[in-house]
């Protein structure tokens, strides 16, 4: 189901990585579905997301032009219409 996930942390990447990816793979359960992260350890970051493939959605994550602003957002889908 597409969807977005994330944490926010002070414990260390080795141990935050695993879990971001477990709960990315929890969501991305079909063929048609696209995944990704966006790690930030410095700030203690994790995001992942799950959208349709080809959606407008599936280029994330969207940055500015210098690269410090990041967003990452997932649309809501009902009966086949975005919201």
């Amino acid at each position: 189901m597409p969807g977005i996930v994330g944490l926010i942390t002070k414990m260390p990447g080795e141990w935050a990585k695993p879990q971001l990816l477990r709960m990315v793979k929890a969501l991305c359960h079909q063929s048609s579905y696209s995944a990704g992260t966006w790690i930030d350890e410095s700030l203690g970051l994790y995001v992942g997301w799950v959208v349709q493939k080809n959606s407008f959605s599936d280029g994330m994550p969207l940055r500015n032009e210098r690269g410090d602003v990041v967003l990452v957002f997932s649309p809501s889908v009902v009966r086949g219409q975005a919201r």
